[in-house]
């Protein structure tokens, strides 16, 4: 009973951070559009709802660097940016295969949209999801896994902490079982990158690179999002949805199940061979 209601604090907290943020982010934008209108519609909004998770950030930022900042924030500075680095590049290298199996499968068709005016937005996208990764994975795997992990087995608080993950999309458009199952895989393996390296460096940079990839760069809804397709647009072909995901995009499909459950299973098979 006392762990039911531990981790029952500790996820009411987790909600409570999120639509502390939600909030505030929509109070803000609200005192934005009246001055800047390209915040409503097209890129401009997608950009804004990207850096407004950085309100995320820094309130549990400073809340807890002082409180517990080894259980929440663990962003060692030693080497930081070489562990930053690999980590992106391994989150568009996974994400990467996804496109390319789905693509081999005849489930997608690719074209370019790649215009001369669109580099200054790939870069400002690309700083927009910088921050989101930081904040969804200080809140998760940063906040709530860390807590969890105290008082709980690992298989547990990497379940409950995968649930909610999952649970949080649930209001994205067009979402079905293989996506929530999907999202739950995907939580896991984050997880896991938390336990084998205790570094949110990490984590933070292949959920930014997933998405950065699976969004500007290959033009594939963002988990049931709107496309911000600036490199290349992908579109899935109608009557393989549970190959490329149909309108949730990849993520609602098996073979990014796939690539996941390899992916986890390799980072299983490490932990085995170097505990």
């Amino acid at each position: 009973m006392q762990h039911v209601k531990k981790i029952t604090q500790i996820t009411l907290i987790t909600l409570g951070w999120f639509i502390l943020a939600e909030l505030l982010a929509l109070l803000i934008q609200y005192l934005l559009i009246q001055h800047i209108p390209l915040l409503n519609h097209g890129l401009g909004a997608v950009a804004y709802q990207l850096f407004s998770t950085g309100i995320l950030v820094l309130l549990l930022y400073f809340y807890y660097r002082h409180r517990d900042p080894q259980t929440v924030l663990p962003f060692p500075r030693k080497k930081w940016l070489w562990h930053y680095g690999w980590a992106y590049l391994a989150g568009l290298f996974f994400f990467t295969l996804v496109w390319l199996g789905t693509l081999g499968l005849n489930a997608a068709a690719v074209h370019s949209v790649l215009r001369p005016g669109m580099w200054l937005w790939l870069v400002i996208l690309f700083g927009g999801y910088v921050i989101q990764g930081f904040s969804e994975e200080i809140l998760t795997r940063g906040y709530m896994l860390g807590k969890l992990l105290k008082t709980e087995r690992v298989f547990v608080a990497v379940l409950v902490n995968s649930l909610l993950f999952a649970v949080l999309h649930l209001l994205n458009s067009s979402i079905n079982i293989l996506a929530f199952i999907n999202i739950m895989a995907f939580s896991v393996l984050l997880a896991l990158l938390r336990l084998r390296f205790n570094n949110l460096w990490v984590v933070s940079a292949f959920h930014s690179a997933w998405n950065f990839a699976e969004g500007p760069l290959f033009g594939v809804p963002v988990s049931g999002g709107v496309s911000d397709a600036l490199v290349l647009k992908t579109t899935s072909h109608l009557g393989f949805d549970l190959i490329n995901g149909g309108a949730f995009g990849f993520e609602g499909g098996f073979v990014i199940l796939l690539v996941l459950l390899i992916a986890i299973g390799g980072l299983v098979w490490w932990e085995i061979q170097r505990p």
